[in-house]
């Protein structure tokens, strides 16, 4: 038997984290997709549903709220990740189920999120997908900020993206303070922020110069690590082509603006047929309409993120194409 790379010691799985800001985009049907579409190419995935206090990422993939949830986890009631996740329909994908109680999470004190972000390292999985509730809270931007990889899903209307511009500048200096804190450089951005309300107006270039001004030393080791922190972004029910664009120019403007790299990741167009699979309890990619448009959409954003990440299909996956585009339509 060959081993997995889940039994090579030291190895870790990737964590993907989606998160957006503004609720109502399409986040967990982008996070199932993902985790769908990355098992269908022979890679084991775990998805976490981090809505914390509304879950319904297993309504996604069909499922009833399986018995044990992240609310076990978190009381203590299992003592692994791994023990909270429950097979899906989809093989080589498993689910870990929201918070029942929104106390249980809304409310998690640093240790807590601590060690749940220790134990994502230690599901086995190749692949640990993250699907955050929306807005801004702190609890949201942890998880989001430190994760190997992010990705924003936004509508393609004002709001939306004025909130993901807001969401990646949060999460980007939440990353900062946690940098900061481990590296020992925490009194030095406590006294850049003493001198400006950096956290609200200034851009990460302005804060970083001003780190520099201090400790050249300390800027040269933040930027290296910050540089890092680059986000992907993907446009859901685009209706038009100035649709499927608005993510190349939201690339543009946050490097020119921000100071942040965001990557476009691809967009996904409007579809009536993604709410009656939903009503249905059918998951979309898997079974409800896997050779649609949308559908073809949806594995193209997974296949890009999955090539950026180095996953690549699973030689057995390789051997049989049929698998790579979800099968035969019924």
């Amino acid at each position: 038997m060959v081993a997995s790379s889940t039994d090579v010691p030291g190895f870790r799985p990737q964590v993907w984290a989606v998160g957006g800001g503004k609720g109502g985009t399409g986040k967990s049907l982008l996070a199932a997709s993902l985790g769908i579409h990355l098992a269908q190419i022979g890679r084991r995935v775990v998805l976490i549903d981090g809505d914390l206090g509304t879950p319904n990422l297993h309504t996604f993939l069909g499922l009833d709220p399986p018995a044990v949830s992240l609310s076990d986890f978190i009381r203590r009631r299992v003592g692994s990740l791994d023990e909270a996740a429950v097979e899906t329909s989809v093989p080589g994908l498993r689910l870990v189920s929201g918070a029942r109680n929104s106390l249980d999470a809304e409310s998690l004190k640093h240790f807590q999120k601590t060690r749940l972000l220790r134990l994502l390292l230690d599901l086995s999985a190749e692949v640990v997908i993250l699907d955050l509730g929306a807005g801004t809270s702190l609890t949201t931007l942890d998880l989001f900020a430190p994760a190997d990889q992010g990705v924003m899903v936004i509508l393609p209307e004002p709001t939306s993206v004025e909130n993901a511009y807001r969401f990646v500048k949060g999460a980007w200096f939440r990353r900062l303070q946690h940098l900061c804190r481990l590296m020992g450089y925490g009194e030095i951005l406590d006294l850049v922020l003493r001198h400006r309300d950096a956290a609200a107006t200034g851009s990460p270039t302005a804060i970083i110069e001003e780190i520099d001004r201090i400790d050249r030393h300390a800027a040269d080791g933040l930027f290296a690590q910050m540089s890092g922190f680059s986000p992907h972004l993907v446009i859901n029910q685009a209706r038009d082509g100035d649709d499927a664009w608005l993510g190349e120019a939201m690339e543009v403007t946050s490097r020119r603006i921000l100071r942040i790299p965001l990557r476009f990741a691809g967009a996904v167009p409007h579809d009536p047929q993604l709410v009656r699979s939903i009503k249905d309890r059918r998951p979309f990619l898997a079974e409800a309409s896997p050779c649609s448009r949308t559908a073809a959409a949806l594995r193209q954003v997974a296949g890009t993120l999955a090539t950026r990440s180095g996953l690549r299909p699973a030689p057995s996956v390789l051997a049989s194409p049929s698998a790579l585009s979800g099968g035969s339509a019924a």
